[in-house]
């Protein structure tokens, strides 16, 4: 004995299938752009830590060329006062 309804649940079954598969495909989409937008935003964030670093170390490598000139001013004004003694 056959009845109409094994017909349908089978057809309810496979519709249930298709519509968990269309809404994680769809959260998966929606994950993936939130991923997407976190990383470039960190992205972002260390690009401006790089532009940060290299004007600090100019900044740094400026000050050690000051430093050396006025040690090389100081040496040679102690070196011409050891000469005047």
């Amino acid at each position: 004995m056959t009845n109409g309804n094994g017909q349908n649940g089978t057809k309810a079954r496979w519709a249930g299938v298709l519509v968990t598969v269309v809404l994680a495909a769809g959260a998966m989409t929606i994950q993936w752009g939130v991923v997407t937008t976190k990383l470039q935003q960190v992205e972002k964030r260390l690009d401006e830590f790089i532009g940060e670093a290299r004007s600090i170390r100019a900044d740094y490598q400026a000050m050690e060329r000051r430093v050396s000139y006025l040690e090389g001013k100081v040496a040679g004004l102690n070196a011409a006062l050891e000469a005047r003694q």
